[in-house]
């Protein structure tokens, strides 16, 4: 395994599972450290605990006094703040006239309000240090339409906006991308495809399979690749767009 991180710091938020828990995962076993931010406090020491010198903290990321002083501990208890990917998130779907204003605030304020309170207090940070990298995450509902899913559309398609606008305000010192991934085995995502599956696991998954070019869902380690890329100075004129590891579903 290389060792791209060495000595730099990442903060990850949602990372006590799924897409962030494996990136930090694989962060630091490249050498870096990593800021592990999750509501849950036990699943973020869970997953600090497979990587050293890491730190596990809890926040609600649709909250800004929670968001602001995870971030100033971080930066306070490692030293600095090299990279940042913002991953929490939940699911929530169902015709659009069933939804509740506040549910629809809810979902915005999670996704793209959590994103932006992240980018909002990291990179005053990364521009002291003289540079760093963002990638956030939407999701292929911000390309393609799907069934009763308008809220969460909605969302992640402002994520790929904020931050190409944020990509031109954080230049030159700072990289702003996004990955929007397809169809992920993740805890959010398996009681979906169960649900869909009349119950039975393997019959939803089949039908998610089904949607792209090679047939198989995404496991979290399928995004780290791209991401650690795009933290990486691999990606070093890369800023203001996306990479969409999907199995080929929006090509289709």
């Amino acid at each position: 395994m290389t060792r791209r991180f060495e000595d730099q710091v990442l903060i990850v938020t949602g990372g006590g599972s799924g897409l962030a828990a494996a990136l930090a995962r694989r962060y630091s076993s490249e050498g870096g450290r990593v800021a592990i931010i999750d509501m849950d406090l036990s699943r973020a020491q869970a997953v600090a605990q497979d990587c050293p010198g890491s730190l596990a903290l809890s926040a609600d990321v649709s909250q800004e006094d929670q968001v602001q002083a995870a971030v100033e501990q971080a930066h306070r208890q490692l030293g600095r703040i090299d990279a940042a990917f913002h991953a929490a998130g939940h699911a929530d779907f169902g015709p659009i006239e069933t939804w509740s204003l506040e549910r629809w605030n809810r979902m915005l304020g999670v996704h793209l309000g959590g994103t932006f309170l992240m980018c909002k207090h990291v990179l005053p940070i990364m521009r002291a240090q003289g540079g760093g990298a963002i990638v956030n995450v939407a999701s292929i509902a911000a390309l393609v339409a799907q069934p009763f899913n308008a809220p969460y559309g909605a969302a992640k398609g402002a994520i790929i906006g904020f931050s190409r606008q944020l990509a031109l305000e954080a230049a030159p010192l700072v990289r702003v991308n996004v990955v929007a991934p397809g169809r992920i085995r993740t805890g959010m995502t398996v009681p979906l495809w169960q649900q869909r599956g009349g119950g039975n696991l393997q019959t939803g998954e089949a039908q998610a399979a089904a949607m792209n070019m090679l047939k198989r869902v995404g496991e979290p380690e399928d995004i780290v690749g791209p991401v650690t890329f795009l933290l990486s100075r691999d990606a070093a004129f890369m800023t203001g767009t996306y990479l969409t590891p999907d199995g080929g579903e929006t090509s289709l």
